[in-house]
């Protein structure tokens, strides 16, 4: 194990484990959310807040930057959760909430666990658009999950990384779907879609007119 760790290249930090907190924290540090957490309700609207920051963070505010190499090539899906983690920490902190990754629930480890004293929790499952296992992920694994934990109330955490094709259609199509697999089991299932795609710097962006 010792060599994984002296050979891993903590500059580049390809997996994302090392970058992540820093910046999540600062951002949190000076983006204020203020709210109360006392019924399923208020856990939802917290959390549905977090993730709208999240967006914010990952697409206007340079985070994208932690779920990418400098060679262009995506960083695994563990970078995102990071991500989001790093983020999260404070703002739950100052709400008393907690915050667990990869909680096993014995039909599988769920990305996260997002509860407020014993018994209010949510779900929050995270996958890139693209992946081979996406749709499985809304359809399966987070009903799943919900079920073994005996709650209802879970989050799909979308990331887009691509343009066109594949990443088009689902992105489209996410909306009804996520309905469809509420109704027909019985759970109250939202969505956040983020888009991690590169951006432009706003000082290479040339002048219109």
């Amino acid at each position: 194990r010792s060599g994984h760790v002296t050979g891993y290249d903590f500059g580049r930090d390809p997996l994302g484990i090392v970058s992540w907190q820093d910046a999540g924290e600062t951002f949190a540090t000076s983006n204020v959310l203020q709210t109360s957490v006392r019924n399923i309700a208020e856990l939802r609207s917290f959390v549905e807040n977090l993730l709208a920051l999240f967006k914010v963070f990952i697409e206007q505010q340079g985070g994208w930057r932690l779920l990418w190499n400098d060679d262009g090539s995506e960083k695994p899906e563990e970078a995102a959760q990071l991500a989001l983690l790093g983020m999260a920490r404070p703002y739950c902190r100052a709400h008393g909430v907690e915050i667990d990754r990869e909680v096993n629930l014995g039909r599988g480890p769920v990305d996260f666990k997002i509860s407020g004293g014993a018994t209010l929790r949510l779900l929050v499952e995270a996958k890139k658009l693209h992946n081979g296992d996406f749709w499985n992920g809304l359809d399966n694994q987070l009903p799943s999950y919900l079920t073994s934990d005996q709650t209802t109330d879970g989050w799909l955490l979308a990331i887009r990384y691509r343009t066109g094709g594949i990443s088009d259609n689902r992105a489209a199509e996410l909306p009804r779907r996520v309905r469809t697999v509420s109704q027909r089991e019985g759970l109250a299932i939202s969505f956040t879609m983020i888009d991690a795609r590169p951006k432009v710097s706003a000082s290479k962006i040339k002048s219109r007119g």
